[in-house]
């Protein structure tokens, strides 16, 4: 239990806020948009073929993940989370930060966090905002899943292995993309070597080339990675009494 002591708290204190169990977040810059990460899940662009398992993670969060959100900004940085000036104003209070107009607007009991492809040069920044980010969604009942990248932007695998510390240390779930990207083509990167390779195929998992492509191998793991997060969390309720 200890393992997931992080994400036990977060969706305890979740439950005593009143946080919708039907409702995800995406915090972070454009590689967790590209174009819509988890979009298929929700248009239904999608064939599980033997991870039919996944249908009900799927169905427990319909709705959330073809989203936007407030939260998932192109060029955002881990230092400018909390910073007001990146809160859109059409949707956000004055003096509220993203990721606070987020959980407000969307009331999540889960949020996606991937940082780091515009972090270089100071790990030791990157990895006290990261902290600040973490403690700020189990501090308001949201439960972190923590996500590495496929790129090595910072010229090194530092940030993710940051991430990948701070996971273990906050005993929260975490989603390597990056040792799943090692194993495609290129890492399934574009030639910018940030991005992914966009497509408009549909995430066919009956087709063993869908295995080879980036966007569709990012999802199905951050969906596999949901998924464990969900069982967690209803043996929690049921250990609770919990609806």
């Amino acid at each position: 239990k200890r393992r997931f002591a992080g994400l036990f708290a977060a969706d305890a204190h979740g439950q005593a806020l009143g946080r919708d169990p039907r409702a995800l977040s995406k915090l972070g810059d454009s590689t967790l948009l590209n174009p819509h990460f988890l979009g298929p899940f929700d248009t239904g662009d999608y064939k599980l073929g033997e991870w039919v398992y996944l249908q009900p993670t799927i169905d427990r969060w319909q709705g959330s993940f073809e989203r936007h959100g407030i939260a998932a900004n192109h060029g955002l940085h881990s230092w400018t989370v909390f910073d007001p000036m990146w809160a859109d104003e059409k949707w956000c209070e004055a003096g509220e930060h993203l990721l606070a107009c987020e959980f407000r607007l969307q009331n999540p009991s889960v949020v996606f966090i991937r940082l780091g492809s515009n972090d270089a040069g100071s790990p030791s920044g990157f990895r006290f905002n990261v902290k600040e980010v973490i403690e700020y969604a189990i501090e308001n009942g949201v439960v972190p899943i923590i996500g590495t990248k496929a790129d090595r932007f910072e010229g090194s695998n530092e940030n993710n292995d940051l991430l990948r510390a701070l996971a273990a240390e906050y005993h929260v779930p975490l989603w390597d993309f990056d040792l799943l990207a090692g194993t495609l083509p290129g890492r399934g990167l574009d030639t910018d070597n940030i991005h992914l390779i966009i497509d408009d195929l549909p995430h066919d998992y009956t087709d063993p080339a869908a295995f080879q492509r980036g966007h569709a191998m990012q999802d199905l793991s951050a969906l596999v990675t949901l998924d464990q997060v969900r069982r967690v969390m209803d043996t929690e309720a049921e250990g609770s009494g919990s609806p």
